[in-house]
């Protein structure tokens, strides 16, 4: 007998949370998909009945586990206020010190970006993806009279965030961490807010 679409569905959703686990602490590099397949429970043999590669895999945990994104996208409301105030609200969340390690464990821009080129097409293909999506959402709170200049605020937002995030977890102290989030909070408020 056949297993039911929502067993299929469940299974995928336990190695896409067991890899993104992983990946995140080991990286591309450092796990196997013995590994992976193991931390979620289930044996090698299931694996290629839910993904081409350990690469195609990658890029599915690039895909479904952008917070930043899923955060933005439930605080658009209704108008350009509502997306421009949601979007502060989250990068205040997201650039928060006392958030950080919470950042760094569900952001995969944070802690796995570094492992992009290892996953090779699929990866970069996956973040160029969350990139896009990433901008469009900030772009909607945003204005000015001309498009290439809300591209380019919009990515400069996110170089500040992810880039902030990424220098901050690395931080010899708490108080380096601090400062440098805080500085990148103030110029993404300021490119936001035009």
């Amino acid at each position: 007998m056949p297993l039911s679409k929502d067993h299929k569905d469940a299974t995928r959703a336990k190695i896409l949370a067991a890899a993104g686990k992983l990946f995140r602490e080991r990286g591309f590099e450092g796990v196997a998909i013995d590994q992976i397949m193991s931390a979620a429970g289930l044996t090698r043999g299931g694996f290629y009945a839910h993904f081409k590669s350990k690469a195609d895999l990658f890029a599915k945990v690039l895909a479904v586990e952008p917070s930043f994104t899923r955060m933005l996208a439930e605080r658009q409301g209704h108008t350009r206020a509502d997306a421009l105030n949601g979007a502060l609200d989250v990068l205040a969340s997201y650039l928060d010190p006392e958030h950080l390690d919470y950042v760094t464990a569900t952001c995969p821009m944070v802690s796995m970006a570094r492992d992009v080129d290892h996953a090779g097409p699929e990866g970069r293909t996956a973040l160029t993806k969350v990139v896009a999506d990433l901008t469009a959402l900030l772009k909607n709170g945003m204005t000015d009279s001309r498009a290439e200049r809300l591209d380019a605020r919009a990515l400069s937002v996110l170089a500040l965030c992810v880039g902030g995030a990424t220098i901050a977890r690395t931080a010899a102290t708490p108080q380096l961490a601090a400062k440098v989030l805080n500085a990148c909070e103030a110029e993404a408020q300021r490119l936001l807010t035009g």
